[in-house]
Parts: structure tokens; sequence; C-alpha cells
């Protein structure tokens, strides 16, 4: 049984171990920005509202999206759950819908989930996204509207290395239980 066991461990070691083949990632990391020239199809604004941006700047970025920006287009979009997002940028695209809107005083917040496709070298796996949306209206109806947005992209699915690690390492545990396993002896008096 521990021969079983050691050649077990020793082929996932040497699965884990060995190169594997190039393979297309899911980019992780966010990118924030600001929504220019927001216009409200209702005023003052509120949930239901869809509003329109001439663009968008991208802000600050963490992750994969490290040293990109530049400008976004951004389709009009109704904060309403279940409206469909759309975003392109000069890194990659994302689509989705909108699944929860709040509407604290004088300002619409509302969260969209889809996926984020990747145009970055290396990362061209699309990749599970969040993007949640800020818009403000200072002075009530008519009002000038600001807008912002932040994307998050996190991992799907561990890579395959980790898989191999975490099966050998539950091989190596349940080796471990086995061998501590003593019998005991009972001593009558």
């Amino acid at each position: 049984m521990r021969t079983r066991v050691l050649t077990l461990l020793a082929a996932a070691t040497a699965a884990v171990a060995a190169p594997q083949a190039a393979s297309a990632a899911s980019i992780i990391g966010s990118f924030s920005g600001a929504l220019l020239n927001v216009t409200s199809s209702a005023q003052p604004i509120a949930a239901g509202s869809t509003f329109d941006a001439f663009g968008g700047v991208v802000s600050s970025t963490s992750g994969g999206f490290v040293g990109q920006g530049g400008l976004i287009s951004l389709n009009p979009v109704t904060a309403s759950a279940g409206s469909l997002v759309s975003i392109t940028t000069g890194f990659g695209s994302f689509a989705g819908k909108v699944i929860s809107v709040t509407t604290p005083t004088n300002a619409v917040n509302f969260i969209a989930s889809g996926l984020f496709t990747s145009t970055i070298a290396g990362f061209t796996t699309p990749s599970k996204s969040t993007v949640t949306f800020g818009y403000t209206q200072t002075g009530g109806a008519g009002a000038a509207i600001s807008g912002s947005f932040t994307l998050d992209s996190k991992s799907a699915v561990p890579e395959p290395a980790t898989w191999g690690m975490m099966i050998a390492g539950a091989g190596m545990a349940g080796a471990a239980l086995r061998r501590r396993r003593t019998s005991k002896k009972v001593a009558v008096a």
C-alpha cells in the first residue's frame, strides 16, 4: 500500500513539475476611471434612468491591467436589473448585465456582472468580471452629472498546476493519517 501511495505522489509531483503547454490566461486585476459628459434620460437621476457618456478615461490600474490606460467607450446603460452593459477599451471589452441598483441621495449606483475579454498579449481567455458604476447629481434636477466606474476581473478556474498541487497535498495528508493509525492493546488486570 505504501508503495502505491508513493508511486501516486511521485506521478502527481511529476505532472505538476512538467512544463505545461502554453495556454491563454484570464487577466486578473482592475481598472477605474471617470465617465465624461454624462447625460441622463430622467431628471433628477433615479433607478431606471438611462445614462449616456461621451467616453471615459482610465485613471488607475492594478494586476494585469498595469501599464494600460487611455480612453474607453461605454454604450448607454440603464440602471435597472437585467439591463445590458457594454464597454470597449484599447485593451479589451466587457459585456454583461446589471445585477443590482442602489439609490443614495442624489446618486445612482449599480453593479454589472459579465465577461471581460482582453486584447492584451497573453490574456485572451475571457474572465468573470464585475463593473461598479456610480453616478452623482449635485444640485438636483437638471444639474451636471458626474460618473465613474471600476472593473474588477477575477480568475474563474484554478490553473492546472494548482489542481495538481491540491491533489498531491490531499494524497500526502491521507497517507500521513493512514500511517498514524496504530492498534491499541488493552491490558486486562
